[in-house]
């Protein structure tokens, strides 16, 4: 239990591992678990009770960061979203383009961990012409050269703070 909030506050949000506010939830539950995970309707409830029983494990354990929100709060307001994030895990509009993808190649009968056909799935969608791959993944995003990074965070997703080069190496 832990992996799922851990990976979304290291790689999405402020990487404070043992530092959970509310709006964190809010932010790993209502905005990134939609957009990028995949999970079946009779499983959404184990990815709040992994939730919660991460937090429980923080603090009784003496982890929690004192900072955090009041240990029962957070427990509560996992409790008061739940609603909210099934409706958004829901909401293909909230998706990415990888969730998109993923979801389109499983409608195929493609495995993730079957090499062989993703490398053939990838390899057909991409010879699809723009618009049956837009109409699967979403019109393509406009990206001006001089503006940007040429990447797209899909609606709902802050994207990552950017970092030096110098800074990364550091372990900053």
């Amino acid at each position: 239990a832990g992996e799922a909030p851990i990976h979304y506050k290291w790689g999405y949000l402020d990487g404070h591992l043992t530092r959970w506010r509310c709006r964190d939830l809010d932010e790993v539950y209502l905005e990134l678990h939609p957009a990028k995970v995949i999970v079946e309707e009779e499983e959404l409830a184990s990815v709040l009770e992994e939730a919660k029983a991460f937090v429980s494990f923080l603090a009784e354990t003496g982890l929690l960061d004192p900072v955090s929100d009041d240990p029962e709060m957070l427990l509560d307001h996992l409790d008061r979203i739940e609603a909210r994030f099934r409706r958004n895990m829901a909401d293909t509009s909230r998706y990415s383009f990888g969730k998109r993808f993923w979801l389109a190649a499983a409608a195929e009968g493609v495995q993730p961990d079957d090499e062989k056909a993703v490398r053939s799935f990838m390899e057909a969608f991409n010879a699809r012409p723009l618009a049956e791959r837009e109409a699967v993944l979403g019109r393509t995003p406009q990206v001006k050269p001089d503006r940007g990074t040429g990447r797209f965070t899909p609606p709902g997703t802050r994207p990552r703070p950017k970092h030096s080069s110098s800074s990364r190496r550091r372990g900053r």
